[in-house]
């Protein structure tokens, strides 16, 4: 069995209610990782448990901070269930905290690690797996992306052909974040339970080959440089302004590092409406690429952003060029 089945195995036994109080996101795939978390949410609510949830990086966190999520009693005594991204990044003091927590997790509470790059030899890495249950989020194989594509759609009652998966993945690539956004628009457009055949995908997923602003958003929050350089070249190739891109990029990365500031985090009590984004699951989604990144790696976007508007004024720098370095700028 491949390590994508036993995702899925364990996706269906969260599903079912069998949750565990640990586990361990080993890797840089962020559609399986927040797929895990989105799944362990909904079976926590599900099962009517009222719960506090948090997400912290581990780079910006000390030893302090740490135990009081841990170990610190949460509101009315309501279950926790807490993220903890980028374990690598903690210091050995705060690290010093999680291994003691790792050996007596408070039950009921359910705390999820993640860690994008796989280090085999990585001592802290081992001590979590030897307690945790582990999810390899990594990217899937070439050759497991058919199987994967004809599960997710299985899950909504549907068949697809060969042909079709092959035109999808020719149209779309094999990033599982912009094939699950295809599936659930060929499963919604097209008669329930009908087959998906190649030419529905060239119909519905073909005229689709615009990008949105949403999918650089997305592409610059999981730090995906080519995804980022390809959606810019659509953009500006399909005449979206380079002025209004710039603005856009600017607000994105500004609402990051408002996400960043725990100050605001402690005493906003509308958290939505102070970044002035108004829909829950756009405000989480900014969260998790605030903890992507450092506040000095936004600090140079935004230095990044100040110089392209110079250029943008004052050189002959054509948009494509002044936005692709801008976008190395910001990624760097």
């Amino acid at each position: 069995m491949s390590w994508l089945s036993e995702f899925e195995r364990e996706i269906q036994n969260i599903r079912s209610g069998e949750l565990r109080p640990l586990y361990f996101c080993y890797g840089a795939d962020s559609y399986l990782r927040d797929q895990a978390i989105s799944e362990i949410r909904k079976a926590l609510k599900a099962s009517g448990a009222s719960y506090a949830y948090s997400i912290v990086n581990g780079s910006d966190s000390d030893a302090t901070e740490i135990r009081d999520l841990l170990f610190g009693a949460s509101l009315f005594q309501s279950q926790r269930c807490t993220v903890l991204f980028e374990v690598k990044g903690l210091l050995p003091s705060a690290r010093k905290v999680l291994l003691q927590y790792l050996e007596n997790p408070e039950p009921g509470n359910i705390l999820i690690l993640t860690a994008e790059t796989p280090d085999y030899k990585n001592s802290l890495y081992k001590r979590i797996q030897e307690h945790a249950f582990t999810l390899m989020t990594s990217a899937p194989f070439e050759n497991e992306i058919p199987g994967w594509v004809r599960s997710y759609l299985a899950d909504r009652g549907r068949q697809i052909s060969a042909a079709g998966i092959a035109e999808l993945l020719r149209l779309v690539g094999a990033d599982l974040g912009n094939l699950s956004n295809e599936l659930e628009k060929l499963d919604i457009y097209l008669p329930e339970g009908r087959k998906v055949e190649e030419e529905d995908v060239r119909m519905i997923s073909g005229q689709s080959l615009v990008h949105s602003m949403d999918d650089l958003m997305a592409a610059i929050g999981r730090k995906d440089k080519a995804r980022a350089f390809a959606v810019c070249k659509n953009l500006i190739e399909n005449d979206t302004s380079a002025v209004y891109l710039l603005v856009a990029l600017y607000q994105f990365i500004w609402k990051l590092i408002m996400l960043k500031d725990k100050r605001m985090l402690s005493q906003t009590k509308d958290l939505a409406k102070s970044i002035r984004v108004f829909r829950k699951k756009q405000v989480e989604e900014l969260q998790y690429y605030s903890l992507r990144y450092t506040m000095p790696e936004l600090r140079r976007a935004l230095s990044a952003l100040v110089d392209a508007d110079r250029r943008l004024k004052t050189s002959s720098c054509d948009n494509l060029s002044n936005l692709l370095i801008v976008l190395d700028g910001i990624m760097a």
